[in-house]
């Protein structure tokens, strides 16, 4: 395994590519599984799909060690968890904020570039205070902020406020998702995919149960709430399999993939977080192919404005910002 990573880290551009990757892989999963929550509610589709991707990743993580006997003991070897804890915290809301924003504000593109201000604070974080400072990189974030204007549109009397906040609120698991990522992946290396399958199983479970305590109380009442009770046809073969793909794709794939980023340091945490200004375009992609959300002029215009503002820091981070004699390798 070492040999492979090795190879990964001296191949030109993996890192870039790899995070391609992992943006399509967690934006298909949101809009596969956009498809089904009318059906089962995002609440209901957030479990199943957690549920089918968090298996095969834990299957994946040391051999299974996690659901051996000596699950305790590898898990005080790790040491880190606080930091479990606190990226389970984050995977436990994040999708199901993410997919009920989607259902309110109905544009794919719009929740994405909303859940890009998490990872944008911690780039900001990170240039500010990082070693040595990257101010420059800052200069190319203004046009970000025109950008959000044009995809949320508030002057228009249809904007939902509440789908705008739970899609900030998915930003700030997202953000401190990120952060805690890369403290994992500095302080765990090789390891980190044991600690990330372990803070998907706790995360996982505890979606699970308070969904089911949630529905079980408001079915009891004979109440319904929209985004939270499931439909008639929750348990239907195209609600397993959509929810099955998106789990794989958010929960396993994206994860593998964050893995060889985090753990073996294929890119700086500053570095992937303005990277993921490219999000909204492959959202508006993703919208439109998967969902048939018809982009407009001004999300395209938007759209572009927020990904050349995450291009630009990437240039000055990546490129601008490394020393000569690494450019001429």
């Amino acid at each position: 395994m070492a040999s492979i990573t090795e190879r990964l880290r001296g191949i030109p551009g993996v890192g870039p590519l790899v995070a391609v990757i992992v943006f399509y892989s967690l934006i298909g999963g949101d809009a596969v599984n956009g498809l089904v929550i009318d059906e089962a509610s995002p609440l209901v589709a957030a479990v199943m799909a957690g549920v089918f991707g968090t298996i095969p990743l834990v299957l994946l993580a040391e051999r299974a060690a996690l659901f051996r006997r000596g699950r305790r003991l590898l898990l005080r070897e790790l040491g880190e968890g606080t930091l479990i804890n606190r990226m389970a915290v984050s995977n436990t809301f994040v999708i199901p904020l993410t997919l009920l924003s989607l259902q309110r504000l109905e544009a794919l593109g719009t929740v994405i570039a909303l859940l890009w201000v998490g990872p944008l604070v911690v780039a900001i974080k990170k240039m500010v205070t990082g070693s040595p400072r990257r101010l420059s990189s800052l200069l190319w974030l203004p046009l970000a902020t025109p950008g959000m204007v044009l995809l949320t549109r508030p002057w228009e009397g249809n904007a939902d406020l509440w789908g705008v906040l739970l899609a900030l609120g998915a930003a700030a698991c997202y953000g401190n998702f990120l952060l805690t990522y890369d403290r994992l992946g500095e302080a765990l290396g090789d390891r980190v995919n044991v600690a990330i399958a372990e803070s998907m199983l706790r995360s996982t479970a505890a979606l699970a149960a308070v969904s089911a305590i949630v529905i079980i109380t408001l079915a009891a009442f004979g109440r319904t709430v929209p985004g939270i009770t499931p439909g008639p046809d929750w348990l239907s073969w195209r609600v397993v399999g959509f929810t099955f793909l998106s789990g794989l794709l958010t929960g396993c794939v994206a994860q593998v993939g964050q893995n060889l980023i985090f753990g073996q340091r294929l890119m700086k945490a500053a570095t992937f977080s303005v990277l993921t200004a490219v999000e909204p375009v492959v959202a508006l992609s993703l919208g439109w192919w998967v969902l048939g959300h018809q982009p407009t002029g001004l999300d395209v215009i938007g759209s572009l404005l927020v990904t050349a503002a995450g291009v630009g820091c990437f240039y000055q981070l990546d490129v601008r910002g490394k020393p000569r004699a690494a450019l001429d390798t």
